[in-house]
């Protein structure tokens, strides 16, 4: 069951993949941010398998792989741009030529006017479907000043709509209220859930595109206590702000929450992360889950868990009691 885009007519499947990991390698601020080696070929493959699988709705950034990530989503989609919906970023500085991205923004007029031009021009299309603010945070007077430019686009016809990728609930009252946004990106996964977003997202009727969704891949079950990942992948290089894993090791507490819900999880036969995007979809029908992915067979496992749908209200409740119970027990 398709579904759409706040409250427009744009109309979306209701799992997206999320195209940063097909980026390559590339840093920010001088540290890996990719995930590792990719093959071009192979992303091709895979996003293809998920429009035959269903899938409608991709989302990218002109920072994933400095443009790389846009340029291969357009390759893949190529002949067949009615089919889809391109959500794209952008705000962070960026050399497409080194593979650098940089973590000082610009979201002025004439900044936000080029990079959506460049973003056209390397996904080969004359429209943006979803066109997101990528800077987590913003003054007031930095809003304003970016919804008026992307009011503008919108007129143009160069973005259909627009949207933010925020973890700033507040910020995000003050963007509904003063614009015509009818999407926000956040985190939101079963070890990470974030109600106060949630609740935004469904008072003013914005979309919630929900990145991480499978915890950078702990969801998977692939990992253990003895797990280590490459310097080289963003869950190993050292960046702060990853929650899951710390010098490329899993977190211990996150790692024994999963085992905690596992069973509930992977009910009437579905694969771990098949459960996980359930719980999304249990969470609020305003969710849509972009999951990273790499090869045509993480797409099929993904877009099989459409046939699965939500868990029901009781395994949520059930869920958040487990976890809840977990919590209590670290303090």
């Amino acid at each position: 069951m398709n579904k759409k885009l706040g409250k427009t007519n744009i109309s979306v499947s209701p799992l997206g993949l999320g195209c940063w990991a097909i980026g390559g390698n590339f840093t920010l601020d001088g540290i890996p941010d990719g995930w590792g080696e990719v093959n071009d070929q192979q992303s091709i493959a895979a996003i293809q398998t998920a429009i035959e699988m269903g899938v409608t709705f991709f989302d990218t950034a002109d920072a994933y792989g400095a443009g790389h990530s846009e340029r291969i989503l357009g390759q893949a989609v190529k002949g067949r741009r009615n089919e889809i919906v391109i959500a794209t970023k952008f705000g962070y500085t960026n050399n497409e030529s080194t593979k650098e991205v940089f973590g000082r923004y610009d979201v002025s007029p004439a900044y936000i006017r080029k990079a959506c031009e460049q973003s056209l021009k390397r996904l080969g299309t004359d429209y943006i479907d979803l066109y997101q603010i990528h800077v987590g945070s913003l003054g007031y007077e930095e809003i304003e000043s970016a919804i008026d430019t992307l009011n503008r686009l919108q007129d143009r016809g160069l973005i259909r709509s627009y949207g933010w990728s925020t973890y700033d609930a507040a910020n995000v009252e003050v963007f509904a209220q003063k614009s015509r946004a009818v999407a926000i990106q956040h985190t939101l996964n079963v070890l990470r859930d974030d109600p106060g977003m949630i609740s935004v997202c469904e008072r003013y009727g914005l979309t919630s595109i929900n990145n991480s969704p499978l915890a950078m891949g702990l969801l998977s079950g692939k990992f253990n206590n003895n797990s280590t990942l490459a310097s080289n992948d963003v869950r190993g290089s050292g960046h702060e702000w990853v929650a899951y894993f710390k010098d490329g090791k899993p977190v211990p507490s996150y790692l024994t929450k999963l085992d905690a819900i596992r069973e509930i999880l992977t009910s009437d036969n579905r694969s771990l992360v098949q459960g996980a995007l359930a719980w999304i979809w249990g969470r609020s029908d305003a969710t849509i889950p972009i999951p990273g992915f790499k090869t045509p067979i993480q797409v099929e496992e993904l877009t099989g868990a459409m046939a699965f749908g939500p868990l029901s209200n009781a395994q949520i409740a059930e869920i958040e009691q487990i976890l809840t119970s977990a919590i209590e027990a670290y303090k």
